[in-house]
């Protein structure tokens, strides 16, 4: 048996937040990571957490009020709202940020995105924020301990690539700026190679979850991997400790100051899956092949709540699939890059366009599931696929016709061949594409309002006049791409209160157990208010826990806000 402070079960940006906040405030921490691998979800993930009322958001002359955000957050949460849980992270957000940027190396720069809903009344820009890149030689040889990005999102195996990067290569070959900067990444990158076998300039989320790791070892955290909870240790109807698995033993840890559950969710959990995921038959996760609920588990185990009514709480995004030969499916992501872009349109099985192409991730999956569609299809035309790529199609200088050739794309070189190809309406299809193409050339899509609203216009191409998300699909020869509902990840953990104090049946806090993150029935309640609305909450959760349990042996009840406040 060994004894410490705080233990952290799970690596991702909650858990490493929570472990690094522990080190600073002067209280042991361990770190029991399950796979073999540091960074969790996050580590997959663009790296933006949706912090309101941020000092970053300064550094290019906007601003932000609490009263807006609330604001912005009543609208968008509905009913869902939960007062305790809101207002504990608009207490406790900016002053994480800060604490984090003061105390680690962790760091983030502006990046002035609309919220997601930015209709509504509260809506800001500038609260989803951007991790600078991280130069992953810093990590020496425990780079190998850090999980990389999906291989999909990357270029010649290991090529980080972030938003920043995309408009400069998609004109390497037309301007000189784009031609520079693809130059200098590409020169990077060869020299890592060369050097260290793979790319070590690391972008989005990739880079946070290197800032965090790096942060915690020069903090001095215990970092153990390939370290399975096994239970949790509870006396007197406290949590006291856990029992892990450690080189084949088992090893009982024990905590003087709590137990944090941030093990990332169940997105790679079947069983689970099929008992909450809507269409579970026909849906594809993301997350990493460690994410399988043990923190759900544990906390069941010690009489916490996993409420069924947000169980099945997810960050949605629709998803592409490329088989391969070997058996195995490759699984991309349509975030924006592709399909907010104009010159594109997604379809039902019956033909027509049923949501704005350049919605949220979380609401064009949402409407998928609203209206039962279970496959539908991205379509463009070969100067679209040129210029933006589709799917894991690149644009030029790439060629696409391997993944034509794969079953990724389908091609064909007129709508009505296309159709027949993808099983909907071949009159339907055209009778879209004709509707659509009209109002397009004038920048317009009366049906959906592409580009009408500040999010899908952000996120269209800005060169392209005069409605950067619009633009008509034109003439063939045409291309396809099958899309899936997805996740990112799953989001409905435990119930907990606004100190990440996990509660039981009766709504009491379980002494000495936490959850952030993944683990934590989202304070979003299945909601999306904008780019990282699930990093956000999870390192100001992790960081509010380890500021409770800084505070005493563990707590005898819920600390008001205006001690918690104080205490913190």
């Amino acid at each position: 048996m060994i004894e410490t402070d705080v233990v952290v079960i799970g690596s991702g940006a909650a858990g490493l937040t929570a472990a690094i906040t522990a080190r600073q405030l002067g209280l042991e921490a361990l770190v029991a990571e399950k796979t073999g691998l540091f960074g969790g979800t996050t580590a997959y993930s663009g790296g933006a957490p949706w912090i309101p009322c941020n000092h970053v958001m300064k550094q290019i002359g906007l601003d932000d009020s609490r009263a807006a955000a609330e604001t912005y957050l009543h609208a968008v949460l509905g009913e869902a709202f939960d007062e305790d849980l809101v207002a504990s992270y608009l207490d406790n957000a900016a002053a994480m940020l800060e604490f984090m940027e003061r105390h680690s190396e962790v760091r983030f720069k502006p990046f002035p995105l609309p919220d997601y809903e930015s209709d509504l009344p509260g809506a800001a820009r500038c609260r989803s924020l951007l991790t600078p890149e991280f130069d992953g030689r810093l990590l020496g040889d425990r780079l190998a301990d850090l999980r990389t990005p999906l291989p999909q999102l990357m270029l010649f195996g290991s090529m980080q690539v972030e938003g920043a990067d995309i408009h400069p290569m998609r004109h390497a070959l037309k301007t000189w700026a784009g031609f520079r900067h693809t130059a200098k990444v590409m020169r990077r990158f060869v020299a890592d190679k060369l050097r260290h076998g793979r790319g070590t300039r690391l972008v989005n989320g990739n880079a946070l979850a290197a800032r965090l790791f790096y942060s915690a070892i020069r903090a001095g955290v215990t970092l153990w991997k390939n370290t399975p909870a096994l239970e949790l240790l509870v006396e007197d109807g406290a949590v006291r400790g856990v029992v892990v698995q450690r080189d084949g033993e088992r090893i009982t840890v024990k905590a003087r100051r709590g137990v944090l559950l941030a093990t990332g969710g169940y997105g790679a959990n079947e069983k689970m899956r099929a008992a909450y995921i809507p269409f579970a038959e026909h849906h594809h996760s993301l997350q990493p092949e460690g994410n399988v609920g043990d923190g759900i588990r544990l906390g069941l185990a010690a009489g916490a709540v996993h409420d069924p009514a947000h169980a099945g709480d997810c960050i949605w995004t629709p998803v592409s699939l490329l088989r391969k030969p070997d058996g195995s499916v490759v699984k991309y992501p349509h975030i924006f890059i592709d399909r907010a872009m104009p010159g594109c349109i997604a379809v039902g099985p019956d033909g027509r366009r049923f949501v704005n192409e350049g919605t949220s991730y979380q609401t064009f999956v949402g409407t998928m599931h609203r209206r039962g569609i279970t496959q539908a299809h991205l379509i463009a035309n070969r100067d679209f696929v040129r210029t933006y790529g589709m799917g894991l199609a690149r644009p030029q200088p790439f060629n696409p016709q391997p993944f034509v050739d794969a079953g990724h794309l389908v091609e064909a070189a007129t709508l009505a061949e296309l159709a027949k190809k993808i099983g909907v309406d071949a009159a339907q299809l055209e009778a879209t594409v004709q509707r659509f193409d009209e109002a397009a050339r004038r920048g317009e899509d009366p049906e959906f309002g592409k580009g009408a609203d500040a999010h899908s216009r952000f996120r269209g191409d800005q060169t392209h006049q005069p409605n950067p998300g619009v633009g008509p699909v034109g003439s063939g020869p045409y291309y396809a791409v099958a899309l899936y509902p997805g996740d990112l990840s799953t989001v409905g953990g435990l119930d907990t209160d606004g100190r990440a104090q996990v509660l039981s049946a009766q709504r009491q806090p379980i002494a000495g157990l936490y959850a952030a993150g993944l683990d934590m029935n989202s304070m979003m309640r299945g909601r999306y208010p904008g780019g990282g609305s699930s990093i956000g909450p999870a390192m100001t959760f992790g960081y509010i826990a380890a500021r409770q349990m800084a505070q005493g042996r563990v707590p005898a009840g819920p600390i008001g806000r205006k001690q918690f406040a104080e205490a913190a």
